[in-house]
């Protein structure tokens, strides 16, 4: 690929990072009629996702402790949602078991995941889970 002479925005790096960065800004410029993804570069030593972001495990959750960290993947996978072949997001679940002393704790995210209109499913006791 060659490069622009000139570029309006130029984001360094490929990785979750600089592409959600890249990305933001094209919708904002967008949605302001100042421009659009003709006005933004990305330029990555490597390539994308090459570094830490091509190399992790891939797994999108809701299930933190920190509600900040809830409403954050929440409005996540509201983006990804928006457009999956895009994003290629191919939600399949995520099923987390914990022991007894977290109990307490897992029945918290579990009620502050339904809060922010979150699906989420608690399934509690010995007898529940064998079936």
């Amino acid at each position: 690929m060659t490069l622009p002479q000139h570029a309006r925005y130029v984001v360094i790096g490929a990785g979750i990072h600089g592409l959600s960065t890249a990305w933001h800004l094209v919708q904002e410029l967008e949605a302001r009629g100042e421009g659009d993804g003709r006005d933004v570069v990305i330029l990555d030593k490597t390539g994308v996702g090459a570094g830490p972001s091509g190399i992790a495990c891939g797994v999108i959750r809701n299930n933190y402790f920190q509600p900040a960290m809830r409403e954050l993947m929440a409005h996540s996978v509201g983006v990804w949602e928006s457009d999956p072949e895009a994003f290629h997001y191919h939600p399949i679940g995520y099923l987390q078991i914990a022991p007894e002393v977290m109990r307490a704790d897992v029945a918290q995210i579990y009620e502050q995941q339904r809060a922010i209109g979150y699906t989420s499913e608690l399934i509690e006791g010995e007898d529940e889970c064998r079936t």
